[in-house]
This record gives C-alpha cells, sequence and structure tokens, in this order.
C-alpha cells in the first residue's frame, strides 16, 4: 500500500486517537520524594542512595553451586579486586569440586595459558579450528613452566594491572610468582626459596635445537620457545624436564619466539632480562584536531645489565592498535593471533592515534518526512502512560530488571528529542517527566528497582539483575550504559535535575569504567580490556574458550552516553574517558566483529561477521538463537545518535547487510528495523524504500516507529558519514550526499558555541541546541 491511500488511512488512524484525548496522559506529576531510607541500609550518593545491605531476592557473585564467591587473592595483594577480565578464572573460584582450584584457560594472545599445580602451562596456536559455526584457536599446552616439585593447592592473584596479571602457586617450600599478560610474547617467573626452576613438556615431545649456558632453545611441533636464566646458571636435562638453579638468584623468562631465525632467537635473547611488571594506559583527546592519543606504557624491572641485555622489552600489538600507532615502526617478527596478526615493536611504550568522528544526541530533523506520521509515532509511545513506558522485558521470566527498564529509557529518550523536534510539546514535557522519575526510582534506595554496593567484589549490582548481573557480574556495561546515555538526554533539557542527580549517574560509569585510580570504591575500567580495545561481558570468564563480548554495539552505546554525559554535565573526565573507550571500541568493532579489511577472519570462515568474540576466537551465533538476523542485528542495537560509527566503512554496511539477505534469502522481518536503520547508513534511500512499502510491524524492544522513520528519512536527506571532516567539539558528525556536505554540531553547554570544522566551516550553535549548515 504506497502514497495518498496510505497517507489518508493513517491521518484516519490520528483523528480517531484525536477524539480519545480524554484517554491519553495528561501532565505527570513529579515523583514523590520517598524521604531518606532506613539509616545503616544504605550510603548516600549526592541525592540518591545505594543499598549497602544484600536484599533477600538478590544473589552475590557466586560459584558453580550458587555459593557466595570472594576474589582468590594472596595476602599482599594491593587495591580494589577486578572481574570481567581475560584472566578472571585465576581470581574467581567457580569450580566447586577440588578438581580446578587454579584457572580456566586464558588467552593472552600471543600465548594461551592455564594454571595448574605444577606451574603455568601454555602454548602458541597458530592454527584454528574453523567451522561455518566459528573458528577458534584454542588453548593446546605446549610448555609447563614451575619449581621443582611444586604442588600447588591452588593459585592466587598477586597483583594486576591495565592489562597484565601476577599469578601465585605456593608450596611449603617456596613460591613461584609469573608474570603474563596482552601482547607479552614473554612469561615473567620469580621464585622465593631454593626449588630450581623447571621447564617440562606439557604432554608433547620437546625437540631441543639449543641447550647450554644460561638459554634453553626448543620447539614442540612447529611452535618455537626459549627459556632464559642469569649469567652462570645453566638448563640441565633432567628425565623430560629441564632444571636450573639460577645460578643462585630468582628469576627466569620463557617466550614464544616467531621462527627460530638467528635475528630473531638473537632479538629475544637480548630482551629477556627486560621484566614486565604491569601495564598502564593514558590518554588525551586533542579537540581542534579530533585525535584521541593513548600511549600504553608498561612498567619494567631491568633483572640484569650488561652483555648486550636491553632494557626494552618486546611487545606484540593487535591489529587496532598497528594499525594506529605512530610512529609505524616494527621488527621483523610477528604472531598469529585469533585477531590476526600481531606485530612486534620494543617498549616500554607506544602510543596510538584515532581520529574521533563525534556523537550526536539525536539526527537532526532535516528531512522532508510527514509531520503527521511523526506525531502519530510519537503517540505510539507516549501514550502508553508512565508505568507502561517501562514494561517487563522478554524471556522466560519477564521483569522490569535493569536491562529492559534501560531499553526502554532509551526508547522514550530518543522519542522525546523527536517530539521536541517537531514541536509536540506535551509528549516532550511528559516523557522528560517520565524518564526523571524512572531514573529517580532506581536512585532512592529502595526496592523493587534499587542498586546495591557489594564490598567484596567492589561492584553495584541492580535490583533487580537480568542475565546474571549479579550472580556472575555480567553486562553492567550494557545495562548501566542505557541509564547513562537516557540521563544524558535528560541532562540536555533539564540541568538542574542533572545537577541534583549527577552522583548517581556518576557512580554507574564508575561501576562499570572507573576512570579515577584513585577512586578505590571500584577496580579501573572494570569491564573495558585495555589492551584488546573492547569489554568481556562475564565475570568469572568460566569457559574453555576464554572469556567473551556478544553486543559489542550495547559496548559502544556505554561509551557514547558517557562523552553525552560528561559533556552536558561538564565534566571533562568523563567525556574523555568516553571518547577513549569509544574510539578503541569502534576501531575494535571494525576489526573483530566485522573484519572490514578482511584480514583477521581465517581462511575458510564464510562469514562477513561474528556475533560473539571470545578469547579463543569467533562465533556465528548468538546466546539465545542462530538466526542470522541475531547474528548480525546484535552488534547493530541499539539506535541512537552514538552509532554513527558504524557508518564510517558503507561498503562494509552493504557487504554485511548483503549477507543476512542471502542467507535469509529475502529481505528480513524479524528486526527488521534494527537491519534497515543499519542499511541506512550505505543506502539510506533502499533503507527508506523498504521502510515505505512495509511499516507495518512491531519494533525491536528498545525502537520505535518514530526512532525508525526520523532515523531513515533524515539519513536518506543527509546521506553517509564524511569521516574526512572533523571538529573541534566532540558532539558533531559531518555527512556527504553527492556534492553536498553537511556539518551538525550539538552545543552541551549552557553558552553560545563556535564549532569550528577542518574544513573551514564554522558555527556557532545556541546553548543545549543541535544545528545542520
Amino acid at each position: 500500500m504506497e502514497g495518498p491511500v496510505k497517507k489518508i488511512i493513517l491521518r484516519a488512524i490520528v483523528v480517531v486517537f484525536a477524539g480519545q484525548l480524554a484517554c491519553a496522559p495528561g501532565t505527570l506529576a513529579p515523583r514523590k520524594d520517598p524521604g531518606p531510607p532506613v539509616a545503616g541500609q544504605v550510603m548516600p550518593v549526592g541525592a540518591g542512595y545505594v543499598l549497602t545491605v544484600q536484599p533477600k531476592k538478590v544473589v552475590v557473585p557466586n560459584n558453580q553451586e550458587k555459593k557466595p564467591v570472594s576474589p582468590k587473592i594472596t595476602e599482599s595483594f594491593k587495591g580494589p579486586p577486578t572481574s570481567n577480565k581475560w584472566w578472571s578464572s585465576l581470581i574467581w573460584q567457580n569450580d566447586t569440586k577440588g578438581v580446578n582450584p587454579y584457572s580456566d584457560p586464558m588467552y593472552a594472545h600471543p600465548l594461551t595459558m592455564k594454571a595448574q599445580a605444577e606451574g603455568l602451562a601454555f602454548g602458541y596456536p597458530k592454527e584454528p579450528e574453523v567451522s561455518a559455526y566459528q573458528y577458534m584457536f584454542r588453548h593446546a599446552p605446549d610448555v609447563l613452566v614451575g619449581l621443582e616439585g611444586l604442588a600447588s593447592p591452588d593459585t592466587r592473584v598477586a597483583a594486576y594491572s591495565d592489562w597484565t596479571v601476577t599469578a601465585s602457586w605456593r608450596t611449603g617450600d617456596g613460591e613461584l610468582l609469573a608474570t603474563f599478560g596482552h601482547g607479552l610474547p614473554f612469561v615473567y617467573c620469580t621464585r622465593k626459596g631454593k626449588m630450581r626452576a623447571r621447564v617440562a613438556p606439557a604432554g608433547k615431545p620437546f625437540n631441543v635445537w639449543h641447550q647450554g649456558g644460561e638459554w634453553l632453545g626448543f620447539n614442540v611441533g612447529e611452535h618455537n620457545y626459549a627459556a632464559f636464566g642469569p649469567k652462570g646458571s645453566e638448563w640441565k636435562a633432567e628425565g623430560t624436564s629441564f632444571v636450573s638453579d639460577l645460578a643462585g638468584k630468582d628469576f627466569f623468562s620463557i617466550a614464544a619466539l616467531p621462527d627460530k631465525e638467528q635475528a630473531n632467537v638473537d632479538l629475544f635473547r637480548s630482551h629477556a632480562y627486560a621484566f614486565v611488571t604491569g601495564g598502564h594506559v593514558s590518554w588525551k583527546y586533542d579537540a581542534p584536531t579530533a585525535v584521541l592519543h593513548s600511549t600504553f606504557e608498561v612498567e619494567v624491572e631491568q633483572k640484569e645489565e650488561g652483555d648486550g641485555r636491553a632494557k626494552e622489552p618486546l611487545l606484540a600489538l593487535y591489529p587496532h592498535q598497528w594499525k594506529n600507532v605512530v610512529p609505524q615502526t616494527f621488527l621483523s617478527g610477528s604472531y598469529a593471533s585469533p585477531r590476526g596478526e600481531m606485530k612486534l615493536v620494543k617498549g616500554p611504550s607506544f602510543t596510538t592515534e584515532m581520529r574521533f568522528n563525534g556523537v550526536l544526541p539525536v539526527l537532526p530533523n532535516v528531512a522532508h518526512n510527514d509531520r503527521g506520521d511523526l506525531e502519530f509515532y510519537v503517540k505510539d509511545v507516549y501514550w502508553q502512560g508512565d508505568r507502561d513506558l517501562f514494561p517487563p522485558g522478554l524471556g522466560d521470566v519477564p521483569q522490569r530488571d535493569s536491562y529492559w527498564i534501560g531499553k526502554s529509557m532509551l526508547r522514550a529518550a530518543n522519542v522525546l528529542q523527536i517530539a521536541e523536534q517537531i514541536g509536540y510539546t506535551s509528549a516532550h514535557r511528559y516523557l522528560l517527566q517520565a524518564l526523571e522519575n524512572e531514573l529517580q526510582d532506581w536512585f532512592d534506595g529502595r526496592e523493587p528497582s534499587a542498586l546495591y554496593y557489594n564490598q567484596t567484589w567492589r561492584t553495584l549490582i541492580p535490583v533487580p539483575s537480568g542475565f546474571e548481573a549479579d550472580a556472575k557480574l555480567n553486562d553492567h556495561h550494557f545495562h548501566y550504559g542505557y541509564f547513562v546515555i537516557a540521563a544524558a538526554i535528560v541532562a540536555r533539557y533539564d540541568p538542574a535535575w542533572a545537577a541534583r542527580y549527577k552522583d548517581c549517574i556518576n557512580i554507574l560509569i564508575s561501576d562499570a569504567a572507573n576512570w579515577d585510580r584513585t577512586d578505590t570504591r571500584f577496580p579501573f575500567l572494570r569491564y573495558m580490556d585495555i589492551y584488546a580495545g573492547h569489554s568481556w561481558a562475564n565475570g568469572p570468564a568460566q569457559f574453555a574458550e576464554g572469556n567473551n563480548e556478544e553486543s559489542s554495539s550495547e559496548d559502544t552505546n556505554f561509551s557514547a552516553g558517557a562523552i553525552l554525559w560528561g559533556a552536558l554535565t561538564g565534566n571533562a573526565a568523563i567525556r574523555d574517558l568516553g571518547i577513549f573507550l569509544y574510539t578503541q571500541q569502534a576501531a575494535a568493532i571494525e576489526q573483530y566483529w566485522w573484519d572490514i579489511d578482511q584480514q583477521v577472519f581465517p581462511k575458510g570462515f564464510g562469514h562477513t561477521a561474528l556475533a560473539m568474540v571470545w578469547g579463543a576466537g569467533g562465533r556465528y551465533d548468538t546466546w539465545w538463537d542462530s538466526n542470522p538476523v541475531f547474528i548480525h542485528g546484535i552488534n547493530i542495537v541499539p539506535a541512537s545518535g552514538g552509532s554513527l560509527y558504524m557508518g564510517r566503512h558503507p561498503d562494509y554496511v552493504v557487504r554485511n547487510y548483503g549477507e543476512v539477505v542471502q542467507r535469509l534469502r529475502g529481505e528480513p522481518l524479524t528486526w527488521r528495523d534494527l537491519l534497515w536503520m543499519y542499511l541506512a547508513l550505505a543506502k539510506p534511500e533502499r533503507a527508506l524504500d523498504l521502510f515505505e512499502h512495509d511499516r507495518y510491524f512491531s519494533p525491536e524492544f528498545g525502537n520505535s516507529m518514530a526512532m525508525i522513520y526520523h532515523w531513515i528519512s533524515n539519513l536518506a536527506a543527509l546521506g553517509q558519514l564524511d569521516t574526512r571532516v572533523t571538529a573541534d567539539a566532540p558532539t558533531y558528525a559531518v555527512f556527504a550526499k553527492g556534492n553536498r556536505v553537511t556539518h551538525v554540531a550539538f552545543n552541551p553547554t549552557d553558552q553560545p558555541l563556535k564549532v569550528t570544522f577542518s574544513d573551514g566551516m564554522g558555527v556557532v550553535v545556541p546553548p543545549r541546541q543541535l544545528v545542520q549548515q
């Protein structure tokens, strides 16, 4: 049904609704302040409260028997414990049968490893298992490094840094400490006591190609390794193992070599004594150039000097790093990994520079779209009423948990902005108040909707929780990202409300991505894998394939929310935190979820995208359904002004969408709204045509017909994202359609803002307004 007939029917529906205004909601009253909650059970957070006593219906982080679990750390451990890391199975004891008090497989890249009683078993998998369903570089241990006679009852975390961890094995006669991490081809070991260092095969025969003196060279199959001891030491064969007394000293290292070419062997021998003890990231956003500078620096302890001993460690960079590192000076060796080729550099630091193409709270309404249709679609959300705006979610046991309520809040926040753009004042006013009421309900320190601070794991647990956000600390960055971006949109229109509740939103951000190293209520950037460039969803990393992350787009939704919230509340630290997260994540998504350069996915894996990234590889499947719509769509949801990074490579968008159509043998029906909105980033006219011919369906839970029509019609008017042009304010976007370029800027401040674009265009933006030119 097209053209005039469709318009007449839509108009008739609007008229019918207009005749039922008595049934429509009027103005919504602010939520009545219930007063302070019970003293001693909460801690004040600005104008709100967080529970400090565990609610009856809330479970805390637990093990496989659903019993509370505490961090598995040594007595000397300092700082807040963390979770949701590639190495989390070291600190979170999930097994209760006594079978594995050490760790599950860990994927540091280029090494894989698993703790056991005798020490650390590790390997360097170079060839993946590939099927139509997944590809995996599974942990297959080649080497066992430890101490002679070591039989530790468990493995504990002695320390961790931004991307490394130090594990401890204790026995009656001593202790082994091993430091390993992302990008480290070495494992750095120290011992306490007199037990000899031991290197042994992990169930596979060694082929020794160098023995004598302080270093040992060997291979297991096609994988080459070398162990390095102090001056004067020697590795001696005893049975199937090699042992060393370390010449009375306490350190040794072992590395996976890219090959056994003499130049690389000499290189690794030279750098084997610069022991990495930790890693630290810092970032700086340069507004005039719109470039995010991120510096990754390792702390180094030089164990020996002289005889050509280098003072810098060797570091292996992931593709999203080496494609953006400055300067691009690489060593000859490189490594295979589930994320593609890892290139070697000399430490102790490297810096990446990534262009930031901005975020917006909403697209400008510049299309010749039908105002009557938009009003009708806004009514469809607005007339649901206060509580119905935030309904129970989907699943076997629908509830108003933090994930589903968060999605509903973003839906309402998007429609709130559209209502303002079309002058629908009553809807705008109602939705704004509804969002404020809902957020305040979570911040009042009272059930059924509340936040509980768990001191044991230093985390903020939502009440109620979905998807094991309590038991396994799953997905907080997903859940709270919706809260943060919805609150940012509220702050745009009600800065007084934002000033009152800013501490409540800030603590949500801190739980998922604490940017303040002095704030020990939370670990630093809990969910973000700083070196890998993306977050991990699971708390204990309790899988044979390591940790995992499914919805990368909900990861960036959190980051976009932090950018907007920080900008709108004048908090530059939070704004720049968001920019750091967002740029890293966008670069990682393009490489590891989408393989836009077609250099990451291994041969034989015939897909354009992954649904899930795992430590060991990637999977073309979701947790709940193998429908290609969900596989591709889970990394598109949700749609907001923070989603524009998805359009940085329009040719890839067409390729990704094309696989969905090819596998479905036709256009999508389920989640068609999300996929059409994604397609609109590359082919907006086609997406608009698909929408115009098929408007009668139910949108995805967190979406609305108003947002779908607004997004697609405005991209059809604006064209594709133009990444060549930047601006000196982070809340911007540039679009190109043919020869016409449209510059869009949002002013998050209370004063007029001059925004200058890199092509010379300048525009003065009124306070808290969005303009295009």
